[in-house]
């Protein structure tokens, strides 16, 4: 099966298909870069991560009821950009 790519901006919702949530709101919190291959998605930063960079930012709903996040499939992030030769 062929790899399937999607690109996110920082502030972008994070997708159903990759992440379902309950009880909360899931955004990129930078420019990110999704990659489905072999039954697993793969979340790569679009340039250089510092150690205290998060890729996916939670917000809570209601901080009386417990918030929930599922992945649709495993899922692999990496700290380095994607190599611009797998692309």
């Amino acid at each position: 099966m062929p790899e399937k790519t999607w690109t996110f901006e920082a502030g972008d919702l994070v997708p159903d298909w990759l992440m379902r949530q309950t009880n909360c709101v899931l955004r990129f919190g930078r420019d990110a870069i999704v990659v489905e291959s072999n039954n697993e998605f793969q979340i790569y930063p679009a340039s250089a991560m510092d150690a205290d960079d998060t890729m996916v930012l939670a917000e809570i709903i209601d901080q009386d009821i417990d918030a929930e996040i599922e992945h649709t499939m495993p899922i692999k992030a990496h700290t380095a950009p994607r190599s611009m030769s797998l692309n």
